[in-house]
């Protein structure tokens, strides 16, 4: 088997540590006990390390006399405190067959998918930090634990996820690296719970693991004894100095339904939020996408990207979608030179219609919005009553109405039951009033985005 980078790095390190205890034991001593390969440093776990001698009775004699000057050695090595465990070859052997074992009964179905990568990532000012998270879990493993990346659905978190994953498995071949749902770890909790295996088993299996990444970690909430053995993994991973990443829908100070120490510890590393992405950044990802697909981007009119960066924009997933029936109506009507901005709104026709249809705004809509937003009706908004709350209504909802839509004051007033002296005399009162009043010019404010965003 070829050695490893890591592999080099251990027996690098041993070989200056028996230089340090040469100068401790006596030779004679040395030469039985440390010299050739009855004594070896076989793994370096975060800060644990695992030496083998030739025999249960070499093991507890080396236990029993030379414990603490290995710690004291290694630990002057690496500049930080070591647990040494000295075990014989054949128990270690046999460790290792368990471990090997135990690997190939949890997650069997869970895999990196290749075609998430670093390179098709499209980087824009809403991911880039999260994208330079994702670069320095892979470069600078460990140093940052966890790195924690959240956003609203659909914006890229699970590609960053698994593209960490394919990136460290590219540079390092011989390292395990899981990549797994917070469902699929309640599934595989849920199986363990209910067979007949060892109580170590999953944790062993853990322990072979050199980078964990978690996608949608809020799903653990109320699940109180998944959350324990998570709690159990997470601390046996970050003290044997293996990366985590995770992903969830919110931060963690927003976690509902988790125990306090695992949200302590989700927030004790690097969390970095994912924004929606401009048009720019939209724009950008269609071209990858259509690069991706083989075709030329002289294929598309630049007015075809634009419309579709502004009218799916809800997030990077709802946009593919809308590429993807873009695509299958080309295939399917094969029209003949560049795709057109008429050509794609024929091809959405049905959501143009129903953007249409949403998008209007006359009297009605904007009384509704002004009774949803003060928990009246619209029948008291357009009542006769003259209570101070709902005659501020009305006011507002008339003045809306006149600057939004321009009414005439003589329509308002038919919406209304009121004369158009009344509508007139009503909209200059808030109109002089919002120079004033600024709580009145918060809740305008506020209304005018409800109405225009159609909410």
């Amino acid at each position: 088997m070829r050695e490893t980078n890591r592999d080099k790095q251990v027996n690098e390190l041993y070989e200056r540590l028996l230089e340090e205890l040469k100068a401790e034991v006596q030779p004679k001593l040395f030469d039985t006990i440390f010299a050739g390969d009855s004594f070896s440093l076989k793994s370096l776990e975060g800060n644990r390390a695992t030496f083998t001698a030739d025999s249960e009775s070499s093991a507890a004699i080396i236990r029993a006399s030379y414990t603490n000057l290995l710690k004291n050695k290694l630990g002057d090595l690496l500049h930080t405190p070591v647990d040494v465990e000295i075990m014989d070859k054949n128990s270690f052997a046999k460790r290792k067959e368990q471990i090997a074992q135990t690997s190939a009964t949890f997650f069997q179905n869970s895999h990196l998918q290749r075609n998430f990568t670093f390179e098709n990532f499209v980087i824009g000012s809403n991911n880039r930090d999260a994208f330079l998270a994702a670069n320095f879990a892979v470069e600078n493993p460990a140093r940052s634990n966890p790195i924690f990346l959240y956003s609203k659905s659909g914006l890229g978190k699970t590609h960053l996820l698994q593209a960490i994953g394919n990136a460290y498995s590219n540079k390092y071949p011989e390292y395990n690296v899981l990549y797994i749902t917070s469902d699929d770890f309640v599934s595989e909790f849920i199986k363990y719970v209910k067979g007949n295996k060892d109580s170590e088993n999953l944790k062993d299996f853990f322990s072979t693991i050199d980078m964990l990444l978690v996608d949608d970690i809020q799903f653990l909430a109320g699940k109180e004894e998944t959350q324990i053995m998570f709690f159990n993994v997470f601390n046996l991973l970050v003290s044997r100095g293996k990366q985590i990443v995770l992903t969830s829908d919110r931060a963690p100070s927003e976690l509902k339904g988790l125990q306090d120490r695992l949200v302590s510890r989700f927030a004790g590393g690097l969390t970095i939020s994912i924004s929606s992405p401009n048009k720019d950044t939209l724009v950008e990802i269609l071209k990858m996408k259509i690069q991706t697909t083989g075709l030329s981007l002289d294929l598309f009119e630049e007015e075809v990207l634009e419309y579709l960066a502004f009218n799916y924009s809800k997030n990077v997933r709802e946009l593919e979608g809308a590429f993807t029936r873009l695509l299958f109506a080309i295939t399917t009507h094969r029209p003949q030179g560049k795709i057109t901005l008429f050509f794609a709104k024929e091809v959405f026709e049905d959501d143009e219609k129903r953007r249409e249809k949403k998008s209007k705004i006359d009297v009605d809509s904007i009384i509704k919005a002004v009774a949803d937003y003060y928990s009246l009706t619209e029948a008291q908004i357009k009542s006769k009553v003259r209570t101070s709350q709902i005659a501020l209504a009305r006011q507002i909802a008339m003045y809306l109405c006149r600057s939004i839509l321009s009414t005439p004051y003589q329509e308002i007033g038919r919406q209304f039951g009121k004369d158009h002296t009344t509508v007139l005399a009503n909209v200059s009162k808030i109109q002089s009033s919002l120079n004033t009043d600024a709580s009145l010019k918060k809740a305008m404010d506020e209304l005018t985005k409800r109405i225009k965003d159609h909410k």
